[in-house]
């Protein structure tokens, strides 16, 4: 689970702002949260945060922030290259042209805490913590000294020095030369079968991102063999009122080169699948599944949606489909996934996209619900400030986000502000109560 995030200097968000999925001491509202056993004893770790602000205040930067964390430490830096890191435009001197990414979680009964910072060339530094009973101490820290040196030091707590993994971990931690400095150390430590790092990065592979634009792009041949998926699917989009009756898979074979002439692809497109021989390209919102073969066949893959229009049943293409059932084919299967896997994080950007206050409303407590019983944790952004309700949320569920006077990102929860019992929530946002609301300036000519 999340426990805690600090990012600065990534795109819109400078001086460092931290995100919190461990509930305020005092609220008595013991709604959406999960205890958990630590060396420290007992600790409460919420299920849900919404972040909500007006248009180009940073909620998607801060969601990117976490994608681009995730990305760089799950799939690494090729030697020689830059790190890739996109860092605030302002020119802010105390951050030294250097990014920070923090994160503290929960794994396995124990409390982590890896961090590390860069700049556009290389790592700067890089820890790997883990909480005792009194406190946090160190597995690994990397540093770099004013000459450009990188010194790495290796902790008992993270091997046993004599052990084959202790040896091999000192072995890498040489291998960090000139042209490697953009990569991180846990990442060579995972990449070389060390156990320890494996698991970090594991649980940094559970943590999800979904943008607006991400499709689902596995679906239909997860729904052609996962009958269960795609009855919970069907069976959502009849219940909120879509349109849709039921789904199908239909698959079809034709030749490769017939494909190719009636589709008129690119050839850039032609020579990527000769090339890669097998795989799954999207167009106009179809997938086509193609795999070599003695014919040279390639399969075809869509998903249909059944509609009764004047007692007949009639099917359309998702292309032909409303945005907002597209939207919901995105986010249905992580509502799926939520009740039949644990120790999954969702991070989701403009979640109420094309959707209805109420079906927005009802997937965030259908989340809340699936999550009950699980390690599972849902992080969204949304511009439906109708969703900022305490009938459906506590308050330290609920962050607003806003720019300065210096354009960068500032983040804070509602639980810093004292609400009244009953107060109309809604009313006092637009009010300007909690602030992170657009202002809009009359004319300047």
């Amino acid at each position: 689970m999340l426990l805690r995030y600090i990012v600065s200097n990534y795109k819109s968000i400078g001086h460092p702002v931290e995100f919190s999925m461990l509930p305020t001491s005092n609220f008595q509202d013991e709604r959406y949260l999960k205890t958990i056993s630590t060396k420290a004893g007992a600790w409460k770790v919420l299920h849900r945060g919404g972040f909500f602000g007006p248009n180009a205040s940073g909620k998607s930067s801060f969601i990117a922030s976490i994608d681009f964390a995730r990305d760089f430490i799950v799939n690494g830096k090729k030697s020689g290259k830059g790190t890739g890191v996109s860092q605030f435009k302002g020119e802010i001197a105390e951050l030294g042209g250097v990014s920070t990414f923090q994160f503290t979680f929960y794994l396995k009964e124990e409390v982590y805490e890896y961090g590390f910072t860069l700049d556009r060339q290389q790592i700067h530094e890089e820890w790997l913590m883990v909480l005792t009973e009194k406190d946090f101490v160190p597995l690994f820290t990397r540093t770099t000294s004013t000459s450009g040196k990188t010194m790495i030091d290796i902790e008992a707590k993270f091997a046993r020095k004599n052990s084959s993994e202790r040896k091999l971990a000192e072995v890498l931690k040489e291998s960090i030369q000139e042209n490697q400095k953009n990569q991180l150390f846990l990442y060579k430590l995972y990449d070389n079968g060390i156990k320890k790092a494996e698991g970090i990065v594991g649980w940094f592979k559970n943590l999800q991102v979904i943008f607006p634009d991400t499709k689902v792009k596995g679906l239909p041949l997860r729904m052609r063999t996962d009958t269960s998926l795609k009855a919970f699917i069907a069976e959502s989009l009849r219940r909120m009122d879509t349109g849709v009756f039921d789904l199908s898979v239909a698959s079809d074979e034709i030749d490769f080169y017939d494909f190719e002439e009636k589709m008129n692809l690119p050839k850039e497109l032609i020579e990527e699948i000769e090339d890669i021989k097998e795989g799954i390209v999207s167009l106009n919102g179809k997938y086509f599944i193609f795999s070599e073969g003695e014919k040279n066949h390639t399969v075809l893959v869509q998903i249909k949606f059944e509609h009764h229009l004047y007692e007949t049943s009639v099917e359309f293409n998702i292309e032909e489909e409303s945005d907002g059932t597209q939207r919901l084919l995105d986010l249905l299967p992580v509502l799926f996934m939520m009740g039949e896997k644990d120790s999954r994080i969702y991070f989701i950007d403009e979640i109420d996209r094309s959707l209805h206050t109420k079906l927005s409303q009802h997937l965030l407590n259908e989340f809340a619900k699936n999550c009950e019983k699980t390690n599972n944790q849902i992080v969204f952004t949304a511009h439906d400030v109708n969703l900022i309700h305490l009938e459906h949320f506590r308050q330290d569920e609920i962050w607003f986000i806003e720019k300065n006077q210096k354009g960068e990102s500032a983040l804070k929860p509602l639980s810093d502000f004292e609400v009244q019992k009953n107060q109309d929530m809604l009313k006092a946002y637009l009010n300007g109560r909690f602030g992170a609301i657009p202002v809009i300036r009359g004319n300047s000519r």
